[in-house]
């Protein structure tokens, strides 16, 4: 195991260990941070400058540049905006085998558990 392959893992026991607020927490950055990478992945896959990026969705490239360093949380409709010049689209993925399964009584999740460890009682 590389030295970033052992931080993550490090980082990710250390959020197992303090519980299931420190796993959602984490589970929402590696949401927020993966779709900043994979926009960069594909501008930069297509050779396209965050200027030219600018110029074809209409996002300016100061906000294209904190999405991407993740200092800000896009809304779907800017990522849509941002993606389709680079002919790409937001998708609905699994991240494992599993689907969403009955959880306890527990209030928060209104009763169901993500598989990637998140609850979404208010996600539609």
């Amino acid at each position: 195991m590389g030295d970033f392959e052992q931080l993550i893992h490090d980082i990710q026991a250390e959020a197992q260990a303090d519980g299931p607020a420190a796993v959602a927490e984490l589970a929402a950055l590696e949401a927020r941070f993966g779709l900043a990478a994979e926009l960069i992945a594909r501008r930069t896959g297509l050779g396209m400058t965050q200027k030219q990026l600018a110029s074809a969705s209409g996002i300016g490239q100061s906000e294209i540049s904190r999405i991407e360093r993740g200092e800000i949380n896009a809304t779907v409709q800017t990522f849509e905006r941002l993606l389709l010049p680079l002919g790409a689209r937001l998708a609905v993925a699994p991240v494992d085998s599993k689907v969403a399964e009955p959880a306890s009584d527990d209030p928060v999740s209104g009763g169901w558990t993500c598989p990637d460890r998140r609850n979404a009682p208010d996600a539609a």
